[in-house]
């Protein structure tokens, strides 16, 4: 995932469809049309050397969104897999990608 600062601009560019897949997901619980537009805020440190990983809250979701699993469709005739239990599943282009222990499940590339 490329991420690009301009000023007050983010722009994040995913760099494959697994990627693209988590974008949309990421879009779907911060706007969605109808309510309020939802907010990313940093969760403790980032310290590149010590963890990888930067984590954020989205800040305004309700209980039911909390719980809510984004419809995200699939990109291309593709196995996804559950990153828990390690299940597959064969979802064709334009498919929803289905939930697995509580997440959506991600594009095998």
């Amino acid at each position: 995932m490329k991420i690009r600062i301009d000023k007050e601009i983010v722009e994040f560019t995913p760099e494959n469809a697994s990627e693209q897949v988590e974008l949309e997901a990421l879009w779907v619980k911060l706007g969605n049309c109808i309510g309020d537009t939802k907010k990313l805020q940093p969760i403790g440190v980032y310290v590149p050397s010590e963890n990888k990983t930067a984590q954020f809250h989205i800040e305004g979701l309700s209980e039911q969104e909390k719980v809510q699993t984004p419809e995200v469709r699939a990109p291309y005739d593709t196995d996804v897999y559950c990153v828990t239990c390690n299940k597959t599943v064969h979802v064709k282009a334009g498919e929803l990608v289905p939930s697995c222990c509580g997440r959506l499940m991600e594009l095998l590339d």
